[in-house]
């Protein structure tokens, strides 16, 4: 069972919420409704931000409220942001997606190593996933989800 009470509530809103869980070292993004263009851009800037202030080795995003993503937002995120997480400790990024958002995005560059076509120097493990509990595991190992 994780300890909740060593998350700690970074930033929140009516869109999204920030939280760092240091014992894990896992930090939580977590949309709490679909977002605009902005709001995305805006809530993964400042959750970024935030991992490479912090260290943190994993990362969450919990977007089962994200009903759709334009292709844009996906290709920013690729663009602008991932070669951002270079300069961080960052060693897994999972993201839990509704089943109708996982069916449209674009996986390509997470599936060529999302490294590679973007021409990072480091590899970001990075992988999606339907459920929470599974994202989890994946991140940080059963042993420590339990």
């Amino acid at each position: 069972m994780i300890n909740t009470a060593s998350i700690k509530p970074v930033f929140a809103d009516e869109v999204l919420q920030i939280s760092i869980d240091a014992t894990l070292s896992l930090l939580r993004l977590t949309w709490q409704q679909h977002p605009n263009s902005t709001d995305y851009r805006r809530g993964y800037q400042q959750a970024i931000q935030l991992a490479l202030d912090s260290n943190t080795k994993y990362w969450l995003t919990d977007s089962r409220q994200v009903l759709y993503l334009p292709i844009s937002d996906q290709h920013w995120m690729y663009t602008q942001m991932f070669p951002l997480l270079e300069r961080s400790q960052l060693l897994k990024f999972a993201i839990v997606m509704h089943p109708e958002t996982f069916m449209t995005t674009d996986k390509a560059p997470m599936t060529n190593n999302v490294a590679q076509p973007l021409s990072l120097k480091k590899p970001l493990n990075m992988d999606l996933f339907l459920d929470h509990p599974s994202a989890l595991a994946w991140l940080v190992g059963e042993a420590k989800t339990r």
